[in-house]
């Protein structure tokens, strides 16, 4: 399999660009806050600019939060791949959809016992989608989907059925997240998976660590500018693999990572063996504990060891976003040729090259993806 990828774009707590969020991940930025209402850490987006097309739309139309970091987002994508003019599908991913949106809705209904005009499409999932269509102009296919914390990932593999389906010449995939409303954040600490307020100067989100720091949400949105045209050296898709598993727990998750095995030995069979993990773990114990089990497997009998790290430590758990998030990372890496560890590990495993990435995503249900990206398509 080969799919290019055009272009991406990316906002997150660890900056408002690809650019920026690669300075923070460079430097080891602590980029988490206190939420005051609840006094748990979290990471939210930076400012946003107050400036230019995606803020004028904004002004005009008053998208809801997880739809106006779409906006952002994918605007760097299209922007990268030159698609300004161009017809393209999207498909976005978004585990939980405006969730501002419905919480607000229903906050008024509460206090009235009545619902503002717009309340309905506004608090659809399919709002997301519609938003990034009318923004830019196109007539394509414009959807939404949910499929937990792998949703932006699944929003890519659709998206690359669309393609090799021939149901589409150029694809703009991704997901968003905005889930810092304090009714999101008590559902979390409801199941026990939620970290504490770290000591001064720790990062409050710690994937692999040991002990485990516990998840810690964050908001954000990343896209990409995926055709099937090939033009040489440019960095593309070279596997995708996907599977469900039905474990009797909270996540669906297998603790020895059962689909996580699956869907890695699927996409490095199709597009080669990677010379590193960006892991799904999102900080909880049984979370990275199955996907530690998994790359563990994966790598019995090589004669290499597994180099593996994580971005959540900058950007927080940003459910349906936290795959295409990954994504966006892994291929900075590859593009400034420069592998970036976890910066609390003394001593990190380092790749022997650059050249392919592999990235995972998992969420509630036992959903499992996992996609290999090249820095360059031959």
């Amino acid at each position: 399999m080969k799919i290019t990828i055009n272009g991406y774009g990316a906002i997150s707590a660890a900056g408002g660009t690809p650019a920026a969020a690669w300075s923070a991940y460079a430097s080891g930025k602590s980029c988490w806050s206190i939420d005051p209402p609840t006094g748990l850490p979290l990471y939210r987006v930076p400012a946003l600019p107050e400036a230019g097309p995606v803020a004028d739309y904004a002004s005009r139309r008053a998208p809801g939060r997880a739809a106006l970091l779409a906006l952002h987002a994918a605007d760097q994508a299209v922007q990268q791949a030159g698609w300004q003019n161009e017809e393209f599908a999207i498909l976005v991913g978004c585990s939980r959809g405006p969730t501002d949106r419905w919480e607000e809705g229903f906050q008024h209904f509460a206090q009235t016992g009545t619902a503002e005009t717009k309340t309905s499409p506004n608090t659809t999932l399919g709002s997301l989608g519609f938003a990034l269509a009318e923004y830019f102009g196109t007539s394509s296919l414009a959807t939404s989907l949910s499929v937990t914390c792998s949703s932006g990932m699944h929003a890519i593999l659709h998206g690359v059925a669309l393609l090799q389906a021939g149901m589409a010449e150029r694809v703009l995939v991704g997901g968003a997240e905005a889930p810092l409303t304090e009714f999101t954040l008590r559902q979390l600490t409801a199941l026990r998976i939620y970290a504490q307020v770290p000591e001064a100067g720790a990062y409050a989100c710690q994937p692999l660590s040991d002990p485990p720091s516990g998840m810690v949400v964050g908001e954000g949105a990343a896209f990409l500018a995926l055709s099937r045209e090939a033009p040489a050296g440019r960095p593309g898709l070279t596997g995708l693999a996907f599977a469900q598993e039905h474990e009797p727990s909270p996540t669906g998750i297998s603790r020895d990572g059962a689909g996580l095995q699956q869907t890695m030995k699927k996409a490095i069979a199709s597009g080669g063996r990677p010379d590193f993990i960006v892991a799904h773990a999102p900080g909880t114990r049984r979370g990275d504990a199955a996907e530690q089990a998994a790359i563990r497997s994966l790598y019995a009998g090589e004669p290499e060891d597994e180099v593996v790290t994580s971005l959540k430590w900058a950007t927080g758990h940003t459910f349906g976003a936290s795959g295409p998030l990954a994504v966006t990372a892994a291929l900075d890496m590859l593009q400034h040729g420069q592998y970036l560890p976890l910066p609390y590990h003394k001593l990190p495993a380092t790749p022997w090259a650059m050249g392919k990435a592999l990235i995972n995503a998992t969420g509630f249900g036992g959903n499992v993806v996992s996609l290999l990206v090249a820095g360059k398509v031959d």
